[in-house]
């Protein structure tokens, strides 16, 4: 029996040992399980930077350009989204157009979103009115109703998280005429980030933290 004893002391070590190692490595499937749900696998998203070059878009009046504030957040989005395991597909990279007209810069757009096989399109801009109180974000999408059930969603997403915090005032997404919401059959949206004609959406609009809000509101809804 002393002899028995001795044998089952001589592999309790060793099994302890392994034991552990199992429970470790539970640990860590179970740690890349938890992260690998996180993300979003198999997306494809093109992003489109509204305007650029010689088309400037809405402008403040302080000079501020709408073409250079969608291409600021929409990097800052792309960002986000290729965090989270989104493959992102921009039109526009830089300052520049497309295209020399309108109608070649939209055209090459629109080559761009029917090549990529995307999920999802979102076209980002800044939207101006009239009267200076107007604010917050409104998502539009075509009227062929492509991106009807996703500007719906994305609408609801917004409102929940920036809406309701920086103006109070909730939106429902609008359907129009708008080539580049409906130049392909993959769901499509336009997101007017704010007012440029609001002095508080404005200065919103200039700071990372803001496109950054923007680009977790796009994340959460996909």
């Amino acid at each position: 029996m002393r002899k028995i004893a001795v044998i089952s002391l001589k592999w309790i070590k060793p099994l302890a040992f392994a034991l552990v190692l199992v429970v470790i490595a539970m640990a860590a499937a179970g740690g890349a399980a938890a992260q690998a749900s996180a993300t979003i696998p198999e997306v494809t998203v093109v992003l489109d930077a509204g305007h650029g070059g010689f088309d400037g878009g809405v402008v403040s009046k302080d000079g501020d350009r709408e073409s250079d504030l969608n291409l600021a957040i929409t990097k800052r989005v792309k960002k986000r989204l290729e965090g989270g395991g989104v493959r992102v597909i921009l039109t526009r990279k830089d300052e520049g157009a497309l295209g020399v007209t309108k109608k070649e810069d939209m055209r090459k757009r629109a080559e761009i979103i029917n090549a990529s096989g995307a999920d999802a399109v979102i076209s980002i801009h800044v939207n101006k009115y009239a009267q200076s109180y107007r604010r917050g974000i409104q998502v539009f999408y075509g009227d062929s109703g492509y991106g009807g059930p996703f500007a719906v969603k994305l609408q609801g997403v917004f409102n929940t998280y920036i809406n309701s915090k920086y103006s109070g005032r909730n939106y429902s997404a609008l359907a129009g005429d708008y080539f580049i919401a409906k130049c392909s059959s993959i769901p499509s949206v336009i997101v007017e980030c704010g007012f440029i004609s609001n002095a508080e959406d404005l200065k919103l609009l200039k700071t990372r933290s803001y496109a950054d809000e923007i680009a977790e509101c796009i994340y959460k809804a996909l």
